[in-house]
């Protein structure tokens, strides 16, 4: 179904970009909100009275300030919005959206690359005809880039999908969009890998999939390390964990191996020493590049998640880092280093509002994405801000219909 195919792969060179985008990198975000109000009522359907929707705005907040003037360069980039959810490399910008054909029910993936200005280097396409999508994307040292997908053709919410065909899939694409390699992953649960790491021309794959003994148990998940060369070809894989549920949390590349964050609520296999009755316990484990446990230790406080934006100084950026503990325009999404200034990309919310039909209530949030122009010594050269807030009206306008 998802066999390379040359109508699904793309080179574009274009001057313009109009993509918006969800990540594997922004699923932490809120839902944005805008539109009009409309006036509550209530409605009778058959003999049950109908609640009706309740919407009321919460707390507003002002929008960043802007300042000085925007260079000719970005004038476009801002007026698009284009850098919003962008991930950032050294030379190279990455956006991943999934769209759904309006009555087919087909999903469709996209991952573009861009250079530091926004302009379209390359992109890729690919249908998703299933209930899922991308679950971990990377630029590639070599120019390209590399995903996983998740695919079941026959997927039944709540059933036992290794029984109903499902699979991961990674694809490896080069610096043209072309395909490297295509690889079918036969009983490796969909979202089973969501981080990979490149290092020694070999690419590493984390996150969290279940043994075939658990598989046939219904036991809980293991850590998950997989590892393919640059053909595509496996040289290595390995679990970590015990009887109950464990999970990573971070990966960070070290000279030698990596080291890895995870929570775990097992008590037995490599965490003997945690605490039992499902009670979570962090620990902080060091592997060498062959996957052999060299150190493991329970440490006493929850690891944040921690969020990747950038590179700097050849090493990963994240949004927690100690340069970004005064910024003051939201939170941060990029750093793009132009050699003698970066720009810092960030998600400011504005505004709350709140939806509540029967049953269910959510504050979805209106907000504004905004770029800060600093040169090497931290000085702000320019903000300026555009209103990122999709078009909710259509939800907030729908009342209830139970």
């Amino acid at each position: 179904m998802l066999e390379m195919n040359s109508k699904r792969i793309k080179t574009i060179l274009a001057r313009k970009l109009s993509l918006l985008i969800t990540s594997a990198i922004c699923a932490s975000v809120c839902l944005c909100a805008c539109g009009s109000e409309s006036e509550s009522s209530s409605f009778v359907a058959g003999n049950i009275q109908t609640k009706p929707v309740v919407r009321r705005d919460v707390a507003p907040r002002e929008t960043i300030a802007q300042v000085g003037e925007v260079p000719s360069a970005f004038e476009e980039v801002i007026a698009e919005d284009r850098f919003r959810n962008v991930e950032a490399f050294a030379d190279r910008l990455m956006k991943v959206e999934t769209t759904e054909t309006d009555g087919d029910g087909i999903k469709t993936a996209t991952i573009t690359m861009m250079d530091l200005y926004g302009e379209v280097l390359v992109s890729y396409e690919i249908d998703l005809e299933d209930a899922y999508g991308v679950t971990a994307v990377t630029a590639t040292s070599d120019g390209g880039f590399l995903l996983v997908v998740g695919f079941n053709g026959n997927y039944i919410p709540g059933w036992d999908q290794i029984d109903k065909g499902f699979f991961s899939r990674i694809i490896k694409c080069d610096t043209d969009g072309e395909v490297v390699f295509n690889k079918k992953l036969e009983n490796v649960e969909i979202g089973a890998l969501r981080t990979c790491i490149e290092k020694d021309g070999l690419y590493y794959f984390f996150g969290e999939h279940r043994t075939p003994e658990k598989i046939k148990e219904q036991g809980e998940k293991d850590v998950f390390i997989l590892v393919l060369d640059g053909n595509g070809n496996e040289v290595n894989r390995r679990f970590i964990g015990g009887s109950s549920f464990d999970q990573i949390i971070h990966v960070e590349k070290t000279e030698d191996g990596f080291d890895l964050e995870v929570q775990s609520q097992s008590d037995d296999g490599d965490f003997t020493g945690s605490n039992s009755g499902y009670h979570a316990v962090y620990w902080r484990v060091v592997i060498n590049d062959g996957l052999e446990i060299l150190k493991k230790e329970i440490v006493p406080e929850r690891f944040p998640m921690r969020v990747r934006v950038g590179e700097k100084d050849g090493k990963a950026l994240y949004a927690d880092d100690e340069m970004f503990q005064d910024f003051d325009a939201g939170g941060v999404r990029a750093y793009i280093d132009y050699g003698d200034a970066y720009l810092v990309v960030s998600y400011h919310t504005t505004g709350e509002y709140e939806y509540t039909p029967a049953y269910i209530s959510s504050i979805w949030y209106y907000s504004e994405t905004v770029y800060s122009m600093y040169d090497r010594s931290g000085t702000l050269i320019f903000r300026a801000s555009v209103d990122s807030s999709p078009d909710y009206s259509t939800y907030g306008n729908t009342e209830s219909d139970l």
